[in-house]
């Protein structure tokens, strides 16, 4: 069966799940979970993008984002390729660690964001795994208790429904603990075959929107030419320097910018970029899909 194509496009919201490869475990100890959520703040950093709700179990993680400039796919393989090689590295393992292509769902915000949070963060109860979300110590369930400090979570969106302080607070946790006994609603499920999660109207509003924002993408894009420029001249150098094979520490910094850049503020495919610079392909692919430290 073919596969969707992903769609992107700034500003939309996001349910993001993603499992090991086989269902293998991702996580095998508290100094993994934590080392995903340190990579997971560098990612946010680099990549900026606002984070609603995320849990991560033993063999599979979920999201609720909003993208910023960055895609899905850019902030996905920069956070994963690292984690992997940490893993792999630790643990002695081999091979893919993710399955394939992880689903990422183009959520409407009306009803499906406040129900997305709820879902998510009961994640580990409904898998009989604590009794209640509060006792899983992955997820961002405790960043809006107070009970974690992670910053992690955007509270803008939450705050709007049930407001500041005590009070809401309190309104928060009984909204989670009101979904603690009932059963999971299937209709928040990532689907297998589908890139959207939302009313048929809501489904055609948002393909105009996204084949209108790409395109408007591609009109006002700058020319690598004139992002090469401008980096160079930043940087005191000659911009055919850049182009060039140089192993100089400086010269390869600025083409590493060079090429995030292109790839991840200005819509450039990895192949778009090698063909400019004259470097093979899975150079490029690499540079792009690492964050910077």
């Amino acid at each position: 069966m073919p596969r969707h194509p992903r769609v992107h496009s700034p500003d939309l919201l996001y349910h993001i799940l993603t499992r090991g490869n086989n269902r293998q475990r991702t996580f095998f100890n508290d100094d993994d979970y934590l080392k995903f959520i340190e990579l997971l703040q560098t990612t946010k950093k680099n990549y900026p993008f606002r984070l609603y709700a995320y849990v991560l179990m033993p063999n599979h993680f979920h999201f609720l984002l909003q993208t910023q400039l960055a895609t899905t796919s850019k902030i996905m393989q920069s956070l994963l390729t690292v984690y992997a090689k940490y893993f792999n590295a630790t643990h002695k393992k081999r091979g893919h660690l993710f399955q394939g292509r992880y689903k990422a769902i183009l959520c409407d915000k009306e009803p499906y964001f406040i129900e997305l949070i709820r879902y998510i963060h009961l994640n580990p109860v409904r898998a009989h795994m604590v009794p209640t979300a509060s006792a899983w110590p992955w997820s961002g369930h405790l960043e809006y208790t107070g009970q974690a400090v992670r910053r992690l979570v955007d509270f803008n969106l939450i705050r709007g429904i049930f407001g500041e302080g005590a009070p809401a607070h309190d309104k928060y946790v009984k909204f989670i603990q009101d979904g603690t006994d009932s059963p999971s609603q299937e209709r928040f499920y990532p689907r297998e075959n589908s890139p959207f999660l939302g009313t048929e109207e809501f489904v055609l509003k948002s393909s105009l929107i996204i084949s209108t924002k790409n395109e408007e993408t591609r009109k006002e894009r700058l020319k690598m030419d004139a992002i090469l420029s401008e980096i160079a001249q930043k940087a005191a150098i000659c911009p055919d320097i850049i182009k060039q094979r140089s192993r100089s520490r400086t010269v390869s910094s600025v083409r590493k910018q060079f090429i995030r850049e292109c790839t991840t503020l200005h819509g450039y495919t990895d192949r778009e970029v090698a063909d400019f610079l004259g470097r093979d392909h899975a150079y490029i692919a690499r540079i792009s899909h690492i964050s910077p430290v």
